[in-house]
């Protein structure tokens, strides 16, 4: 069953749908009988019927369409906030918003390209990256040294050899062999499991300097990632878009939740956060 946590005049209401044909309008009003239902004073509203609001997805401020069906509009799991008439709009979900859309009004395509190769790659080349001002390819050694890599990879697949973390699991998971016809979903799942962190959002041009370093670095070849794929993450660096990354998550420590930097490296939250 599809759930959404919507927020409320600063509270957080956990809905669950019976139904994904429900309508963004349904999930606000629902929203609104929760926490009218939960305040003492029924949140100084008589009823649903006399509350109007707008519809706002949390991450990017996307305005929703109350007449959108839920399994169209949004995920499993999303946030969003229903903004009452009159109100304003939660700050918490509007940093680093101006600096995405100003890099991105201003975007044009770059006709130039700066070939990688995993090894020459300076400092100013990934700060022109960064600023969009070349598109990314890779030298034919390099594409070589990343075909040699993933044949590695499928020989050890085909001849079902045992190796951590491609045909095992992970962690303490490490003993358990995993079956071929289970390897694609372990690896779907890896994503999963790193896709998650909370804060601010990085500045597009910095998610582009991370991204064109990931690319480096597989270039390199001693990943096993396959060329198809990595010409994928090349084709959307090309793009105009960037990847939504988060700059802190939740570490434990103790038993205790503190704020921190990142639990898992940039490397595999950002490119899970591509992947996902």
């Amino acid at each position: 069953m599809p759930r959404y946590t919507v927020h409320v005049r600063g509270e957080w209401l956990a809905v669950p749908c019976r139904d994904a044909q429900l309508t963004i309008g349904w999930l606000g009003r629902e929203a609104v009988r929760r926490y009218i239902k939960n305040k003492p004073d029924n949140g100084g509203f008589a009823s649903v019927d006399d509350v109007r609001f707008l519809v706002r997805r949390c991450k990017g401020l996307g305005l929703l369409d109350h007449e959108d069906p839920l399994e169209v509009a949004l995920e499993d799991n999303e946030f969003v906030e229903v903004v009452i008439e009159g109100d304003a709009m939660s700050p918490d979900f509007i940093p680093s918003q101006p600096e995405g859309v100003y890099l991105y009004s201003k975007y044009r395509e770059p006709e130039k390209y700066i070939a990688l190769d995993g090894e020459t790659l300076t400092t100013e080349d990934l700060v022109n990256l960064g600023k969009g001002r070349y598109k990314i390819k890779l030298t034919p050694a390099a594409e070589k040294k990343v075909q040699k890599s993933r044949e590695v990879i499928d020989s050890i697949v085909k001849e079902k050899t045992v190796v951590y973390g491609i045909t095992t699991g992970f962690g303490k998971f490490a003993r358990t062999v995993i079956p071929v016809s289970k390897l694609e979903e372990l690896q779907v799942n890896l994503v999963r499991s790193h896709s998650s962190a909370v804060g601010k959002p990085l500045i597009p041009e910095r998610c582009r300097m991370l991204l064109a370093l990931r690319i480096n670095v597989l270039a390199k070849g001693y990943s096993g990632i396959s060329l198809e794929t990595l010409k994928q993450v090349i084709e959307v660096f090309n793009g105009p878009g960037s990847s939504w990354i988060e700059t802190s998550c939740f570490e434990t420590e103790r038993g205790k939740e503190i704020r921190g930097k990142f639990t898992h490296s940039y490397k595999s939250l950002f490119i899970d956060y591509f992947q996902s």
